[in-house]
């Protein structure tokens, strides 16, 4: 009788004990597939917010090409325009995760370098540089939402951006120069001409167009 009992205090002791670990197998199964149903679900609206950002930026590269120049009343309308869609795009680069922290930050400080337009430069030229900025950031949030590796980074943007907007105001400022030289040819330069002339030399640190590097002068002269 004693080792029925004992069977089945056994038998007993098994289920229960087996009941207990498959109950506790399928709490723990069920959590890790709410955790991966989660961690799906985020990375779904994370590549979502990037593939909107991404898409902002387009609109403001669109916009960009759009126009033939920005002056007077316009220049503030623009730049707060612009001011919406870049604070837009900077909040879809704030969900990217933070697995994805170099890419985002990449993503951030490539829209921090769009500056407004101010008229230092160009319209032309501020295009230029500022699609430089827009194009980093977009290919940032574009690789991400296409879960595609991001691309290497070539050199500094800053450094890259800052050297290029060095280059197209000395440029402005050469051809400029030039003009007032040609012009010394038919007729006398009066006063605001003198002074102009005085204040592109003094920035450009020469004293005449001929003393300019061998690049520029070919660039202004060709």
């Amino acid at each position: 009788m004693s080792n029925w009992i004992d069977l089945l205090t056994s038998n007993l002791a098994s289920g229960l004990i087996g009941a207990g670990i498959g109950g506790a197998a399928s709490i723990l199964g069920a959590r890790m597939q709410a955790k991966s149903s989660d961690k799906i679900a985020r990375d779904t609206a994370a590549r979502a917010a990037a593939l909107e950002g991404y898409l902002i930026l387009g609109d403001l590269e669109a916009a960009l090409l759009g126009k033939t120049t920005v002056s007077g009343a316009d220049m503030a309308t623009w730049n707060a325009e612009q001011r919406v869609l870049l604070s837009r795009a900077r909040k879809r680069a704030n969900v990217l995760p933070m697995s994805e922290e170099a890419r985002r930050t990449r993503c951030r400080e490539a829209i921090a370098l769009i500056q407004p337009f101010t008229g230092y430069v160009t319209w032309d030229d501020y295009v230029f540089l500022t699609r430089m900025a827009l194009q980093d950031a977009q290919e940032a949030m574009g690789t991400y939402s296409s879960g595609r590796p991001p691309t290497p980074v070539v050199a500094d943007l800053e450094a890259r951006i800052g050297m290029e907007r060095t280059k197209r105001r000395r440029l402005k400022l050469a051809r400029r120069l030039h003009e007032i030289e040609e012009e010394t040819e038919y007729h006398e330069l009066d006063d605001h001409r003198h002074s102009e002339a005085d204040v592109i030399k003094a920035e450009l640190g020469v004293s005449r167009t001929v003393d300019l590097p061998g690049e520029e002068l070919a660039a202004i002269t060709s």
